[in-house]
Order: structure tokens, then sequence, then C-alpha cells
């Protein structure tokens, strides 16, 4: 059996079941099969009905319009486990009536991929917890012992040109 449970607003977590071969009118009014006393639902916001294959809804040109799935419909095939939107009412269908969705791609290949480039440690270098290197405390002493001698060596040019120029 097709079940309707509401996932959000004042009457979360309400459901609502019917039989396989009935189809259901949704709205805010009282002669609906299943009401949803909410003021972003039209009155007789749309109608479930079995369709060969399985269960389609049709909107019957609600004000705030029916989503499956985020996309505003007039007329489709549900299927288990999808999301309708009557206005900001958003509920899901489940049951054992209710064909499995179909995957949304064609083949494994078009799915979006993330490549991640992991660098192999150098022996001067020690692992964080996170399993990335830093440089350890030697080497930035010897970095900074060599960049120290550079700029000395730099400045008794410097000194000595000076001295011999001026």
């Amino acid at each position: 059996m097709p079940i309707i449970e509401i996932l959000n607003g004042e009457e979360i977590g309400r459901t609502y079941e019917w039989g396989s071969d009935n189809g259901i009118r949704v709205g805010r009014n009282s002669a609906n099969d299943f009401v949803i006393a909410n003021a972003s639902v039209s009155g007789e916001h749309c109608i479930i009905e079995p369709c060969d294959g399985g269960w389609r809804i049709k909107d019957n040109d609600s004000t705030n319009g029916t989503r499956l799935n985020d996309q505003r419909i007039t007329m489709a095939m549900l299927h288990r486990n999808d999301v309708i939107a009557f206005g900001d009412i958003v509920a899901s269908i489940r049951g054992d009536d209710m064909p499995e969705s179909k995957p949304s791609f064609d083949n494994v290949d078009s799915i979006p991929r993330t490549t991640i480039v992991m660098r192999p440690r150098n022996a001067a270098s020690t692992s964080t917890a996170d399993g990335f290197s830093k440089k350890s405390e030697s080497k930035k002493l010897f970095n900074a012992i060599i960049t120290i001698s550079v700029i000395a060596i730099i400045a008794l040019i410097a000194a000595l040109a000076y001295k011999l120029l001026g």
C-alpha cells in the first residue's frame, strides 16, 4: 500500500495510507482524502492515481504548485522515496506498491569524480596526526642559518665595495 508521510510543518510525522487500486485527492478542503490544513496548500491541490507501471501525481492548477524532487510538475510518475511538496508542506512517498526509482545517470562513467593527490613523505620530514608532513625543526634551523649567512655575505660585499669606491 502506498503511504505519504509529512516531513515538515505542524503535522510532521502524520501519514496517510491508501489501497493500491484507489487514487487519492490531496488538498486543504475537508472533501479530500488527505487533508493538509496549511494556507500554502490549495483546496484541491493534486491527485495521486494508479496508472500503467505504477502511480502518477497530477497538479490541479494549485496556486503554489506541486514539486516532485524539487522540480515543479503538472504530472509525473512517482517512485518510492520521492519527495513531494504541496505548497510549503513537504512529504515523502513510500510503500511496496511504489516502484523503485531509477538512477538519474546512464552509466557509471557519467558520475563526477574527485581526485585526491597524495605525495610521499621524504626522509627530512615528520608526519602530523592527520598524515600530512611538515618540515622538521632541524631543517627550519638549517634554512635560517643559510639565509642569515647569505645576508651577511651580501652586507660584507657591499661594505667592501663602498670602502674601495668611496
